[in-house]
């Protein structure tokens, strides 16, 4: 029998201690035969034992290897809803945005170039300072995280750059940095990796050639 579902992930997410069951399958919106069903396979492994109380059985949480098991993935997928949700958001705010630096360069890239920031699901967006606080709302409607200047280990998080007179042109939908001006960028920073990828796809004339590559060839 697969231990990891729905309902489980379900119960080990909202169960409390000293709850009944018909109370988690109410605010789940389960039916009362499946919790319990599922509830009495997470006790045969020790996830959760239920304890007589009066009239009625309570939970108890034990917080063992699976419990933590759950929480890691429910954690994970969590991450994962809330960054397809932001990319999905992007595309239909109507505020005056563009992605820049390392997400702006993987963007460019078509992923071909892939920043560290970028894996680590760390994107950075300017704001037209008008738009700021309507950004900031609509990324907490959707439970992104933002900062505006301080790493946390919230993921994803948005990166929020405050800016004048933004120039803006659209990649596969998405408002990002011009390509000019990514240029621009990667040469004062002697980023001649992503140069060289940008260089490959939009035939820019470019007189680079990322060490790295050349020494493979």
């Amino acid at each position: 029998m697969v231990i990891v579902n729905e309902i489980t992930m379900n119960i080990v997410k909202n169960a409390e201690d000293g709850e009944s069951i018909h109370s988690l399958a109410s605010k789940m919106g389960f039916a009362y035969s499946a919790v319990y069903r599922w509830i009495s396979e997470l006790e045969r492994y020790g996830v959760i034992s239920l304890i007589r109380k009066g009239n009625r059985n309570v939970i108890k949480i034990n917080k063992n290897l699976i419990y933590k098991k759950f929480k890691e993935l429910d954690e994970a997928v969590s991450v994962i809803e809330k960054d397809s949700n932001f990319w999905e958001l992007v595309k239909t705010l109507k505020l005056r945005i563009r992605f820049v630096k390392g997400t702006a360069a993987t963007i460019w890239t078509k992923g071909s170039f892939i920043t560290g920031d970028f894996y680590d699901r760390i994107y950075f967006l300017e704001v037209d300072k008008k738009d700021t606080n309507n950004l900031k709302e609509a990324l907490k409607e959707n439970g992104v995280a933002y900062t505006e200047g301080e790493a946390n280990n919230q993921r994803p998080l948005v990166w929020i750059v405050q800016r004048d007179n933004l120039k803006i042109e659209k990649k596969d939908g998405l408002p990002v940095i011009p390509l000019k001006e990514l240029v621009s960028w990667c040469k004062e920073l002697d980023l001649e990796n992503i140069l060289e990828q940008l260089n490959i796809l939009y035939n820019l004339g470019l007189k680079v050639k990322y060490a790295e590559v050349s020494t493979n060839v």
